[in-house]
């Protein structure tokens, strides 16, 4: 295997048919084949079990990320879905307010090719919010330091748009509080002159009060230095974007796949 299949997908919670959009989303996964799902706005309690349910409907394994044990309909949160073993896994609280809590969920997937981090986050969506999504990106990038020959899946809702500052510090092309990272953009590095919209108004569960038509959703990788541009993600498409027969979409969300090679091409087809 040298290459891994992610997902990312902003499940709603238990909002407009729940257990029918569960099933919409299980059937899609399906077809799509994910090695790994990173899914927020999770309900996962004695009640409602969505990261617990969606694995048993898929066979993977799963693991749950509580942001706000007090939720009216019961604890929510992120979580990650694996087809292969999880070794382990972290939930860190981000920047916040009370009445507004964040995290991030980092799982230590085992592939057979490396091990591969995997973190589950969504950020504050008021469009005002931005000091707060950067304070957040800012926990995020020490929450993502690992090794250099380390594989890191940033994955989520981050509410802001490709331009935002917290998406051009991720992507290495401003600093924030005087530091600088470095991930790719898996979609942006296959499609790179694409909307890629995954709040679309072509989606009537998205609310119309709140912008639409923006890509906030997003899959950022870094790997070693070995992998080179674009050839590093080898796909990346909006999933998860029409609904069923019935009529039923799966999320207000779209999704986002990535396919990410694990191993190095050779020296011949480096970019």
């Amino acid at each position: 295997m040298d290459s891994i299949r992610v997902v990312t997908l902003n499940l709603w919670n238990d909002r407009e048919q729940p257990e029918r959009r569960l099933e919409v989303v299980a059937e899609g996964l399906r077809a799509l084949e994910p090695d790994v799902v990173a899914l927020q706005e999770v309900r996962e309690g004695p009640f409602v079990a969505q990261a617990t349910t969606l694995a048993r409907m898929l066979g993977l394994g799963s693991a749950f990320g509580v942001v706000d044990p007090s939720s009216p309909g019961g604890p929510v949160g992120n979580a990650v879905l694996s087809r292969y073993p999880i070794d382990s896994v972290q939930n860190h609280s981000l920047p916040s307010s009370p009445d507004d809590p964040r995290a991030a969920l980092q799982a230590r997937v085992r592939t057979p090719s490396t091990e591969v981090r995997v973190v589950s986050t969504h950020l504050s969506w008021e469009p005002q919010a931005a000091p707060r999504r950067e304070e957040q990106v800012l926990a995020l990038d020490e929450i993502c330091q690992a090794p250099a020959d380390a594989f890191v899946l940033l994955c989520g809702d981050f509410n802001t748009a490709p331009s935002a500052a917290v998406v051009r510090f991720l992507t290495g092309c401003d600093s924030l509080a005087g530091r600088g990272t470095f991930f790719r953009d898996a979609w942006a590095r296959r499609h790179p002159s694409a909307d890629g919209f995954t709040y679309s108004s072509t989606n009537p569960c998205a609310v119309r009060w709140i912008e639409q038509n923006r890509r906030i959703d997003y899959i950022f990788v870094r790997g070693p230095v070995l992998h080179h541009g674009e050839r590093a993600v080898l796909d990346s498409r909006i999933v998860l974007d029409v609904p069923a027969a019935d009529g039923t979409w799966p999320s207000d969300h779209f999704g986002v796949l990535a396919q990410i090679r694990l191993t190095p091409f050779p020296d011949s087809h480096r970019e």
